[in-house]
């Protein structure tokens, strides 16, 4: 005890010491489920469907790297040199499809492929449209592919129909011979090989035109390819990422002159190939030969091409809601992965897609035919989308009762879509 001043000091016993610490035990043993349940929220939050990623990845804020004023013109717009080299000969104006390539019976060509061959032709307006396969499609849709009026030039020639060139069956790959037994990794050296025999323009199966490429000089380039961004996770929050740090360069489009050499080292690191790594030859590696080789090739933001993404976020504001308006977003293309939104393409036909008011139904919808449900009634194909173009052979019986159950749920107004 102290004293002084009129007040003492009394030192804490070790039992008024025990009594704090068993105070402070029991406030964070109440505290703790609430601290836990705020952290919970918090990630299942983050991964709960939401769109407002398909908008605001990114901060408006993020400081420009051009001056604030643009430096003045020069005295004269006549370059400093008598002659410049002849301009390169535009990319031909070919499309090309790599299809058909799983073993065994296919079902019938789906309508939401048809749709995006469609939107190809009818925004390009390709001088020739090559469909590669093993086994060509059958079905309603694929007659009517067939049957495309094509487009008629300055000279009153058709131009844009259809040709089916027989692909060749990949087996083997690269100098020691590596086997390529999956029928993606098949179409990923094929629409290289045809590329690199004729140019043009790949396209995924899934994947619907916007805008013309010629139209914002895509087809002066020698190789043109897009970025797929990285998904959001815990990690990698919105307006936190890097969109020089994407996924890769998907390859479900790809613009390219005949010979390029970028596609020739392309080609070459396939001497690597491994069958089990799925994604690292098609969209890890022309990021990585962008970045070696950077005059070889223009790359195109992720806006351009590829989004929105895969992710369920993306999906479901594009394919559940009306809020992403393709229009209005000034993108080039739309890749619909077909993998991830199976469910809702697999229940379009001519009669839902008018019913079904989405994001991805109003893009798709002026690809139409004209008149085009009343002749698919009278053909008589009533129960629709031709549904399972994207499986493998096990998966093919279930899907199509799945498929099937989603169209007559939504005939009752309780369908996959909503309606």
């Amino acid at each position: 005890m102290w004293g002084g001043g009129g007040n003492d000091y009394v030192p804490m016993t070790t039992r008024d010491g025990k009594q704090q610490q068993s105070y402070l035990r029991g406030l964070v043993s109440r505290l703790f489920p609430y601290a836990l349940l705020l952290t919970l929220g918090i990630v299942v939050g983050m991964q709960y469907p939401s769109y407002l990623s398909v908008y605001s990845r990114r901060p408006s804020t993020t400081p420009a790297l051009l001056p604030r004023s643009l430096p003045p013109p020069p005295d004269s717009l006549i370059p400093p040199i008598s002659s410049l080299p002849k301009p390169q000969e535009p990319i031909p104006n070919i499309v090309h499809y790599v299809y058909g390539l799983a073993p065994g019976p296919q079902p019938d060509f789906p309508y939401f492929a048809y749709l995006s061959m469609r939107s190809a032709m009818m925004t390009l307006k390709p001088e020739r449209v090559m469909f590669h396969c093993l086994t060509e499609p059958h079905g309603y849709w694929w007659d009517r592919v067939m049957n495309w009026e094509g487009w008629s030039d300055e000279n009153g020639l058709k131009r844009g129909m259809v040709e089916v060139v027989p692909a060749r069956d990949v087996t083997h790959i690269g100098k020691e011979n590596r086997p390529v037994v999956h029928y993606a990794h098949k179409a990923d050296v094929i629409r290289l090989e045809v590329l690199l025999e004729h140019g043009g323009i790949y396209l995924d199966i899934d994947t619907f035109v916007l805008r013309p490429f010629a139209d914002y000089s895509l087809m002066l380039h020698d190789v043109v390819m897009g970025m797929e961004a990285r998904q959001l996770n815990f990690l990698r929050l919105p307006m936190s990422d890097d969109e020089m740090d994407p996924t890769g360069l998907c390859n479900a489009i790809i613009i390219a002159r005949k010979g390029a050499e970028f596609l020739h080292r392309w080609m070459d690191t396939y001497d690597g190939f491994v069958e089990k790594h799925w994604a690292e030859h098609s969209v890890g590696m022309p990021w990585i030969l962008a970045r070696l080789y950077p005059t070889l090739i223009t790359v195109m933001s992720e806006r351009s091409f590829f989004w929105p993404l895969w992710t369920p976020d993306h999906i479901h504001a594009v394919y559940e809601t009306k809020e992403y308006d393709f229009e209005k977003s000034g993108q080039l293309a739309y890749h619909a992965w077909e993998s991830k939104s199976k469910k809702y393409l697999a229940a379009l036909d001519p009669s839902t897609i008018k019913r079904i008011d989405t994001s991805f139904t109003r893009m798709a919808k002026r690809f139409r035919e004209p008149d085009e449900e009343r002749r698919w009634k009278a053909w008589g194909k009533l129960d629709g989308a031709g549904s399972g173009a994207w499986l493998d052979r096990e998966d093919e019986e279930a899907e199509r009762e799945e498929t099937g159950e989603a169209i007559r749920l939504g005939r009752r107004g309780k369908g996959v879509w909503g309606i």
